[in-house]
């Protein structure tokens, strides 16, 4: 493992928050984890689809206790895959990763953010943003 000189570390997140080029790809290891345990990947699916406005909300969609939920939360935030919002005195879990494209052979992988996925059709960005034709109606 080759250690990065500070200078250089910094260079490159203020050239990333800049936009001036990409993170680098992160470990897949740990979001595969992340994903797989304890349901994680099924709190990710109701922020989609329910858009809880709390994280006890949450927990009641899934009859998981609240704890626990904030837990995952947190995990999957540290990922990219969620952003916590606070309100007042309740916290939103909000989905911002519409597609996770994994190279497996780098053991890498990239979070591609809601409102970037390029290549799908409408309806599949709809649903990536947790949007539906009920919410259109309304």
């Amino acid at each position: 493992m080759t250690r990065t000189p500070l200078n250089q570390l910094r260079d490159e997140m203020l050239a990333v928050a800049r936009g001036k080029r990409d993170a680098a790809p992160l470990p897949v290891r740990a979001l595969l984890g992340t994903l797989s345990s304890q349901g994680n990947f099924e709190l990710l699916r109701v922020i989609v689809h329910d858009r809880p406005e709390s994280v006890s909300r949450l927990a009641a969609l899934t009859g998981r206790a609240q704890s626990n939920v904030s837990r995952a939360l947190r995990d999957l935030a540290r990922h990219g895959l969620v952003r916590l919002e606070r309100h007042k005195l309740s916290v939103r879990p909000v989905a911002t990763t519409a597609r996770i494209d994994i190279d497996l052979a780098l053991g890498t992988y990239r979070a591609v953010p809601i409102g970037k996925v390029t290549g799908t059709s409408a309806r599949r960005r709809r649903l990536a943003e947790g949007r539906t034709a009920h919410d259109r109606q309304m």
